[in-house]
């Protein structure tokens, strides 16, 4: 009996703090490095997500879990809101070059 309590008190303990980690982390975070740096520090809100920019470096965080958007329109959009994009990475997933390229071009953003 004593066994199945403290099983019982381990299992809550490991549920609570879970659910208390995912809490604090976003639920959504993304990546982008701009060809052409800002000069202050801005932010931005694309489609939900807070885009913060300082330099050539973008940082998206957001509450929303996972995205209707396709990894290509995503992308876009952030290009489209923020310049020319060097690097995009979301939800753990870096694009290629060739696929940046292929963004930068769909947000009109190309320089080439």
């Amino acid at each position: 009996m004593r066994m199945l309590a403290m099983a019982s008190a381990v299992a809550i303990c490991t549920l609570a703090m879970s659910n208390l980690v995912s809490a604090a982390a976003p639920a959504y975070l993304a990546q982008a490095t701009l060809v052409t740096p800002v000069s202050t520090p801005s932010e931005t809100e694309i489609a939900g997500v807070k885009w913060r920019c300082e330099g050539d470096q973008c940082e998206g965080k957001g509450d929303r879990r996972g995205s209707l958007d396709s990894y290509m329109k995503e992308c876009r959009k952030v290009a489209e809101a923020l310049g020319e994009l060097s690097s995009y990475t979301s939800r753990g997933r870096t694009m290629s070059k060739r696929d940046i390229q292929n963004c930068n071009k769909l947000a009109g953003k190309s320089s080439s």
